[in-house]
């Protein structure tokens, strides 16, 4: 049933993966996930970019911000003559000032890149005029998820007729060619995090010489109160400057290390695909269970692997839920099963039950009402000492039947009580079965041919197996005219091992072979044999007690086959240790 069932839900599985990754339904748990990820990867050193920060010691030194035009121009001719490949004023200058004409000579004598951003009612806040005309305005947006993290910015901006790229853009396109795609969020990797990037304080720019040969200069605040700080998937316990996020942003971009999202149908093949080798899977527990580790392993550290080499981000929560919930659903499903299964044995142990009270008072009245009648006889009657001693002997036999049977009932009653641990040893079946074999071989009519090899292990009840092997033994040899053989082989494979004994006698009918374990069952080619019927039934507990199992079939040359199943010792050992 399940096996039809899989395609069906694999399918729906499928389908359902793929609409929500589509709709984003799992970004609050998939982005913190991902974030996570991102701050394992080793980070890099920034190789492209500095910044020049306006930081707290800037301002104390060189005076309040906003400072004049003229400063920020003398900066970037700093910057050009200290070999920078290119200059970002990551600053807002909207306000045209006396010192624009000063700046914009500046910009003119190496490629600078002006930011510009979009406020309430959609307008721009570009660059004043005279900024504008000698740089490349672009956007400086931060695009926040609802937990307020940046892992992402639109590639470009657009509002009525103007359209910018964005600053990380633009800026790596000063070091490596790169396509800049139309309307489209980017995620960088931030291989290189904002807190490591190299920062030169603003007043040291002014007053010393360094070495920023190819490097693309970035210019921004960084005291507090003066810009935005945001927090990136790889940020510290306090957000990090625009800035230096910008910076972080343009290494990945020239590096090309983007995260870069798998497609949500491929996520739902691969979902549907886990949920139908889970459901077509007919191993054991165990097997199915570690099915289930092996896909959250492949899940956790495949899609690790695949994000630190490629930058491909996988689902990991939606496609790790899929797992856990099929499995969890296989083991609810696994439980409701065993509890049904529970129910009916439980049901069918009570029925035989009942079936065996109702045999059991129809087998004790016999003896009773011979006992009976037996002590009348002796009681009321004159009998001679011949007569007297007989009678005796006759109710001796009956007490003696009825010993024998309240003696087996409450050998199957007692069994299931027993410690196996406590009452079991290791024993060599081979040995012992031979042991047995030839001591019955002593009293048999017929011959007894073996095929038993030792060393074949088991842990068990001494005494128990003997009584199981006289038993099956004792039967064949009741059964069974003779001269026909009777055949006994001990063998072994990876797991347990098998007795079995085959005879030459009427053979058990396919309706009774189901019954012939109960007790007190006694099948029709048992008329005229004595017996309680309860000598199969004792090999049946013994085996079940053992872990094993005891079954019977026809035998090719005629006859019935009893086979003996129990753990090896080494099996036994490993399931007890478990």
């Amino acid at each position: 049933m399940r096996k039809a069932f899989a395609p069906g839900l694999a399918i729906i599985t499928a389908i359902v993966v793929t609409l929500l990754l589509a709709f984003r339904a799992d970004d609050a748990l998939e982005l913190p996930l991902r974030d996570a990820a991102l701050r394992r990867l080793p980070s890099k050193p920034a190789r492209s970019t500095i910044v020049v920060a306006v930081d707290e010691r800037s301002i104390r030194e060189s005076g309040r911000w906003p400072w004049p035009r003229t400063r920020l121009a003398e900066m970037l001719d700093r910057a050009r003559d200290s070999g920078a490949r290119g200059v970002v004023l990551d600053l807002l200058l909207p306000e045209p000032d006396a010192g624009d004409a000063r700046l914009a000579e500046a910009t003119k004598r190496i490629p600078t890149l002006a930011v510009a951003v979009i406020v309430e009612h959609g307008q721009w806040l570009l660059p004043a005029p005279a900024i504008r005309e000698t740089t490349i305005a672009v956007h400086g947006n931060f695009e926040r998820d609802g937990d307020f993290i940046v892992r992402r910015f639109a590639s470009t901006k657009q509002n009525r007729d103007r359209s910018l790229t964005a600053l990380p853009v633009e800026a790596a396109a000063m070091i490596a060619p790169i396509s800049i795609p139309i309307g489209r969020s980017i995620a960088p990797m931030y291989r290189t995090r904002p807190q490591n990037v190299p920062i030169i304080s603003a007043v040291d720019l002014l007053q010393k010489r360094f070495d920023l040969r190819g490097k693309i200069v970035f210019i921004g605040p960084t005291a507090m109160g003066l810009g935005d700080r945001v927090v990136t998937p790889v940020s510290g316990l306090t957000p990090d400057p625009g800035v230096t996020v910008h910076a972080a942003a343009t290494e990945s971009l020239i590096r090309g290390e983007i995260v870069r999202e798998s497609p949500p149908f491929i996520a739902g093949i691969i979902a549907g695909l886990a949920i139908a080798i889970l459901l077509h899977n007919r191993a054991s527990r165990r097997v199915r269970l570690a099915i289930a580790a092996t896909f959250l392993i492949l899940i956790a550290a495949g899609g690790f692997a695949l994000l630190a080499t490629t930058g491909i981000a996988i689902p990991f929560v939606a496609l790790a839920l899929v797992v856990v919930i099929t499995a969890v659903a296989l083991e609810l499903n696994a439980a409701v099963q065993m509890e049904q299964r529970f129910t009916m044995w439980w049901a069918e142990r009570k029925a035989q039950d009942v079936e065996s009270k109702r045999v059991l008072a129809h087998e004790l009245k016999t003896p009773l009402a011979s006992m009976r009648g037996l002590s009348q006889l002796l009681g009321g009657f004159e009998l001679t000492d011949v007569e007297r001693r007989r009678v005796a002997s006759l109710l001796e036999s009956e007490a003696g039947k009825l010993q024998t049977m309240v003696s087996a009932l409450l050998d199957l009653e007692r069994l299931p009580l027993r410690d196996f641990d406590g009452a079991s040893t290791v024993i060599d079946l081979g040995e012992l079965v031979a042991a047995r074999v030839e001591f019955l071989r002593a009293s048999a009519d017929r011959p007894l041919m073996t095929s038993i090899p030792s060393g074949v292990f088991v842990r068990a009840d001494r005494a128990l197996i003997e009584r199981v092997i006289d038993n099956l033994v004792g039967n064949a040899l009741k059964y069974s005219p003779p001269p026909s053989p009777i055949t006994i082989s001990v063998r072994q494979d990876a797991r347990e091992a098998l007795l079995q004994v085959e005879d030459r006698g009427p053979g058990i009918s396919a309706g009774e072979r189901q019954h012939i374990f109960d007790r007190f069952f006694r099948g029709s080619s048992a008329a005229g044999t004595q017996g309680l019927g309860l000598g199969l039934s004792l090999v049946s507990e013994v085996a079940t007690w053992h872990g094993g199992s005891v079954s019977v079939e026809a035998a090719s040359g005629g006859g019935s086959l009893f086979r003996l199943t129990l753990p090896l010792a080494h099996v036994a050992a490993k399931a007890g240790a478990m």
